[in-house]
């Protein structure tokens, strides 16, 4: 068993075995109505997908298309070996199973799947982006990744194998219309809008539920008893729901999971602190003249930079498909869900987590619970599991 000293996944084992100290109680409401209640609150599922009203190019059949060429065309590099797919590859469901991601230099945080990510509203691990699109730049302006410019995406954009052709089509004009910035950004939105189509599909536990949610005792009794028993403990005693909300099992916010030592040779990651500030001083945020509907500046926004509280901080992920997606956390220090709950319990007798003040304190969870646990988490992996498929697309006429 590999013990470490490392922040984990926002939620699911701190809270899961009692991120606190002894002496607190389960909550009184957890009665078995309240617990099918809150297992009830986990969907439907799928969600219906909605277009990103600062994105054009979403929902249009043929930004797809040419975002998902985009998505596989590594011209973008300096090498012209580095392409999205690199990292998120369609046998791996759609992450890379390496702790740190590695393009044209290690990245120094885990590579996130891509399934379900249309219904996050912050994007990367630090929240950097606040749409689909911007997170899409990142990858190629950062040295360590593409290494890419403007005047590089926007040549392969005007000389490649049809991609003129597909830019057109996607944006009513010919990328030679367009300057270079202009080129870039349209690339990274067609991507977007291809990403955008990127989902998992109903699992064991989607059934449970909708079977719990009707009424249908006999459906729901198909389910495995240990999975009952760990979907009662996430959203009861475990308190895991408190992070890992709704059909997406995310709150899509930003929590501090847990005790973090420095690693040797490698400096803290500041998570949300460093995220934030990138995002407001960035021209691509939603409130710049590339999204469309800008609004100017940023109202109702989190405030300031380089506040500390926001030290240490990391996006919560969704749970689905989450035993296919190993290795786990912000750096992609914890190998196994199994792996996940020994880290959390040494954590829990070393030092403290952020639960948050509205989040009650419990006991730490009994061996066999946590087998009961990590039961539950792995119904909710749907039948492809790490095999993901591409979506049908059209198929515009281009050379």
């Amino acid at each position: 068993m590999k013990w470490r000293h490392r922040a984990f996944r926002c939620g699911v084992f701190w809270f899961a075995l009692g991120a606190g100290v002894a002496g607190s109680a389960t909550p009184a409401e957890s009665t078995p109505a309240e617990l099918t209640r809150r297992i009830v609150a986990h969907g439907p599922w799928p969600v219906p997908l909605t277009r990103d009203p600062a994105n054009r190019a979403s929902g249009n059949p043929a930004a797809l298309e040419f975002g998902y060429r985009m998505f596989r065309e590594p011209r973008f590099s300096t090498n012209g070996y580095i392409a999205c797919i690199s990292c998120h590859q369609t046998d791996r469901a759609f992450t890379d199973a390496i702790a740190r991601a590695q393009g044209l230099a290690p990245v120094g945080r885990n590579t996130p799947t891509l399934a379900n990510l249309r219904l996050l509203r912050w994007y990367g691990w630090d929240g950097a982006s606040d749409s689909l699109w911007m997170a899409s730049l990142r990858p190629l302006l950062d040295a360590r990744e593409f290494g890419g410019d403007a005047a590089r995406v926007a040549h392969v954009v005007r000389i490649g194998d049809g991609h003129a052709c597909r830019y057109r089509r996607s944006f009513g004009a010919a990328p030679t219309a367009h300057d270079d910035l202009i080129v870039m950004v349209n690339v990274a939105k067609a991507i977007a809008a291809f990403v955008e189509t990127l989902t998992t599909g109903r699992t064991k536990f989607d059934d449970f539920r909708d079977a719990l949610a009707r009424g249908d005792a006999a459906a729901a009794a198909h389910y495995p008893a240990a999975a009952r028993r760990g979907a009662e403990l996430f959203v009861g005693k475990g308190q895991c729901a408190a992070c890992h909300a709704g059909a997406n099992f995310s709150d899509g916010g930003f929590h501090h999971t847990g005790p973090v030592r420095a690693r040797p040779g490698r400096a803290d990651d500041a998570g949300r602190e460093a995220g934030i500030a990138q995002w407001r001083l960035s021209p691509f945020n939603r409130f710049g003249r590339f999204s469309e509907g800008h609004t100017g500046a940023p109202r109702g926004e989190p405030a300031g930079l380089g506040d500390t509280a926001l030290r240490g901080q990391f996006r919560t992920p969704s749970l689905r498909n989450v035993a296919v997606t190993p290795p786990f956390m912000h750096d992609g220090s914890v190998d196994t869900l199994a792996d996940a709950a020994a880290h959390h319990t040494l954590s829990l007798l070393t030092g403290s987590v952020d639960a948050g003040a509205d989040v009650p304190r419990t006991e730490p969870l009994l061996p066999q619970e946590t087998r009961d646990l990590v039961a539950f988490l792995e119904t909710l992996t749907d039948a492809l599991g790490a095999a993901r498929q591409f979506p049908a697309l059209q198929r515009p006429t281009c050379p």
